[in-house]
């Protein structure tokens, strides 16, 4: 292994170290809000509404905070002053949750959900994310191995608000709402504390990023298109049921983006150097563990959501369908990283933003989102009379197009200024997965501690055959190494 790659390597196995020990409160979380939602005494329409308003929020009205956020990572690790950043990122907040409070009749009525009071509870929601947002990214510029810390804490805080406010003081949709405000309050204390970024304020550098964040903000309004589908289905077939079933899989597909924690390093590393091995090391490394949470999803993912609710193991095949597209997404956001560690033109003090890389990925990608959406749509409306989780199928098949699209243009792009290579190592992990799906028929037990005991037999199986994978061996002999480095 590369010297220079070591740093990388570290950062990204200690966070996905912690990513995966904290694994079981993420998904306890997911699903207890899945199940509680669920079912009785509320129902499908109720955990729907709740993926509605979360999509909303997260799909729409907290686009500024995410866009400004790669912009103050980059910043922060090249010691820039980003105060000004802060100011600028809670202004956007307060605009975003006043228009969302105007907006909640709309949503109300579109819902077909009488019960204004939880949209107007999640506007705390908006204001919460935008300042956890930027200060999150503070840390990921300049302290990457720090944000693996202060997330657990996040999982804890989440958690365990989650399970008093649900079964204590039963407040339904609000329980959820409020449990992401306290985990996201946390998380906000432990990051001011872990700050170590250059926090003056230089309103110079903040009405710089303005205007360079509007190629990024292009990319955003591709996210806004897909989360469109939310609201589109929900008008075609009148109601949010087929929201419940695609968001059941949705839920559990994004497991596979816990192997992002893999990336954090990725950042400050682009900062020190621009060698493309850097991109060679995340890409295997994220690979390895992409694999491993999509063989676990292939082979359990039926029986946990049959535990969700009996009928959403119907949504198996939407589940398979979001989980390799989120695979994909993953990869590509290794590819985007390294774009926008280069792309000169969204350097402090440079010109021509709309005419850089980062510009003209993000134009692509718009377009043929687009494309992606309208292909979904169709398919919505052919398969509208149909099963609910039919209809989620057909959601789902856009966001793989998109996906497949978003990856060919990033890599195009980031092999242009890179010039990296791409080896079978970097496909053996990810091929090795599928297996998951012919090991799914050989579960037929619901005891959770029979699905613990058959996802030991899976990785195990996943270990096994990954010994053909070179990397993965080398990873293997430096466990030792890495371990103590982690003390």
């Amino acid at each position: 292994m590369e010297k220079s790659d070591v740093g990388l390597v570290r950062v990204g196995i200690y966070n996905l170290l912690i990513k995966l020990v904290i694994a079981p409160l993420s998904f306890a979380f997911s699903l207890l809000v899945v199940k509680y939602l669920s079912n009785p005494p509320y129902g499908l329409e109720v955990f729907g509404t709740w993926q509605y308003i979360f999509t909303l929020i997260i799909g729409y009205f907290t686009i500024p905070a995410d866009m400004f956020s790669l912009l103050t990572s980059r910043y922060s690790s090249e010691g820039r002053p980003v105060g000004g950043l802060l100011i600028l990122n809670g202004v956007s907040g307060l605009i975003s949750s006043m228009i969302f409070l105007l907006l909640i009749p709309y949503f109300v009525y579109a819902s077909k959900y009488n019960y204004p009071e939880y949209f107007y509870i999640s506007i705390s929601l908006i204001l919460i994310y935008y300042i956890y947002r930027i200060s999150n990214a503070m840390v990921l510029g300049r302290s990457p191995r720090r944000v693996g810390e202060i997330t657990a804490v996040f999982q804890v805080v989440r958690l365990s608000s989650a399970i008093v406010l649900m079964f204590v003081f039963n407040l339904s949709i609000t329980a959820a709402i409020l449990a992401y405000d306290l985990g996201y309050m946390a998380q906000i204390l432990l990051n001011v504390f872990s700050v170590r970024s250059n926090l003056k304020v230089d309103l110079k550098i903040a009405t710089a990023a303005v205007r360079k964040s509007l190629p990024i903000a292009v990319y955003y309004l591709q996210n806004m298109i897909e989360a469109s589908l939310v609201w589109i289905v929900v008008a075609i077939t009148g109601n949010t049921v087929t929201v419940s079933y695609f968001e059941s899989a949705f839920v559990l597909a994004n497991v596979i983006t816990w192997s992002q924690a893999t990336q954090t390093g990725l950042i400050k590393k682009l900062s020190e150097t621009k060698d493309p091995k850097v991109l060679e090391t995340s890409l295997r490394l994220f690979s390895i563990a992409s694999g491993l949470f999509l063989i676990l999803i292939f082979a359990e993912g039926k029986d946990v959501l049959f535990k969700l609710r009996p009928d959403y193991v119907n949504s198996v095949f939407a589940l398979y369908v979001i989980a390799f597209s989120n695979l994909l997404r993953g990869v590509y956001s290794i590819f985007y990283q390294s774009i926008l560690m280069k792309d000169e033109t969204l350097a402090y003090g440079s010109e021509g933003e709309l005419k850089g890389k980062v510009a003209k990925l993000t134009r692509y990608n718009l377009f043929l989102s687009f494309i992606g959406v309208v292909i979904s749509v169709f398919l919505m409306e052919v398969t509208k009379n149909d099963p609910p989780y039919i209809v989620a199928i057909a959601m789902s098949v856009g966001l793989l197009v998109n996906s497949l699209s978003m990856l060919f243009t990033s890599y195009s792009s980031s092999r242009s200024l890179y010039n990296f290579k791409l080896s079978l190592d970097m496909l053996i992990p990810i091929v090795i997965s599928f297996v998951g799906i012919p090991l799914s028929f050989f579960m037929f037990t619901k005891s959770y501690v029979d699905m613990f005991l058959y996802a030991i037999v899976v990785i195990a199986i996943f270990t096994a055959l990954n010994m053909a994978n070179p990397y993965f061996r080398l990873l293997l002999r430096n466990a030792r190494g890495f371990i103590r480095s982690l003390k």
